[in-house]
Parts: structure tokens; sequence; C-alpha cells
């Protein structure tokens, strides 16, 4: 079975980044399904924090996943 992992921010669920497909052997044949992994990080994007008065509630410093998608 593909699987393919899917950053998204913990509160609003919007799109922090989509790594590619980890493919099997199976992929790309007829009928074939990839199963999405969601892993939720931060709290929310800057569009949504915006709107709740800043990026995260006052006191809470709360990491993401180490992975960083700037720069690709």
């Amino acid at each position: 079975m593909c699987f393919k992992v899917v950053e998204r921010f913990s509160v609003c669920g919007c799109l922090y980044f989509q790594h590619a497909v980890d493919p099997c052997e199976a992929y790309g044949q007829r009928g074939h399904v990839v199963q999405e992994k969601v892993v939720l990080v931060g709290y929310a994007c800057e569009k949504h924090a915006a709107r709740r008065g800043g990026s995260t509630p006052r006191g809470c410093n709360w990491p993401d996943s180490g992975y960083s998608s700037k720069g690709f």
C-alpha cells in the first residue's frame, strides 16, 4: 500500500506541507489507492492566526514536525 504524508496545522487544518508519495509495487495500477496520513503541526496558519489575534495562544510554544517546506 502506498502512503502520502500530509502535514496540516492542528487548529485550522490548512496545509503546511505535502510530501511525495512513498510508492509500493502496485503504484500506478488501476484501482490502487494511496493512503493519506495526516500529521498535525504547529497551531494555526498565518491567515487563521491573524483572525485569532496572534500566531499561538499566549504562553504556548508548540513545536512543529521539525521539517520545513521553506527553500524547496
